[in-house]
């Protein structure tokens, strides 16, 4: 962007912010290619990058209302760009590893593990030791694991502060580290094909 398109920017988030989608059309004619191009060099397919350049202008646009006039959209888009794509990609490994069979998954052998427990017998003992955890922490290290949401998104959803998050989401693995102790390695890769 240029010098010019600097100056705009408090203008245009005061415009989004009244709900004005025109502003939407000129950061999309001004930043998208560069989104696109991002995108694509990430995840390495042309479709999947416009799908997620589109998510990212769509995240953008609902979040507009808590802008600060100040806020930089080219870096808050790139930093919406990393995030989706970083879940993006974690999702696609989700997918891949739910559709193959245990035996397919080829998850890592960790000193023998696999040959001790069944995944059948792994995933009981992950799913037993969730249930252990208190409800509000088990329901952020799901939302966090399973769902793949941010630690920002989990606190919004929730109306608690980051450092909550954070604080349940690092006594939750404590936790299943102490319970499952030798599975633990192979209960992480598990516990993102529930």
């Amino acid at each position: 962007m240029d010098r010019s398109e600097n100056q705009q920017w408090p203008d245009w988030i005061r415009r989004l912010q009244r709900g004005d989608e025109s502003v939407l059309r000129e950061l999309l004619t001004a930043l998208g290619p560069r989104l696109l191009g991002y995108c694509k060099k990430k995840t390495g397919s042309n479709e999947d990058a416009e799908e997620l350049t589109l998510d990212i202008f769509l995240k953008f646009w609902q979040y507009r209302n808590r802008l600060d006039a100040d806020v930089n959209p080219e870096a808050l888009l790139f930093t919406i760009a990393r995030n989706h794509i970083l879940n993006f990609m974690r999702n696609s490994a989700v997918r891949k590893l739910a559709a193959a069979s245990p035996q397919e998954a080829d998850l890592p052998e960790t000193d023998g593990i696999l040959h001790n427990f069944t995944y059948n017998e792994l995933l009981r003992q992950y799913r037993q030791a969730l249930e252990q955890l208190g409800h509000k922490q088990r329901i952020v290290f799901k939302m966090s694991r399973e769902e793949g949401l941010s630690h920002r998104e989990i606190a919004e959803r929730l109306g608690i502060s980051v450092r909550t998050v954070e604080a349940h989401i690092h006594s939750s693995l404590k936790f299943l580290r102490t319970e499952l102790k030798d599975g633990f390695v192979v209960i992480v890769f598990l516990s993102i094909l529930e």
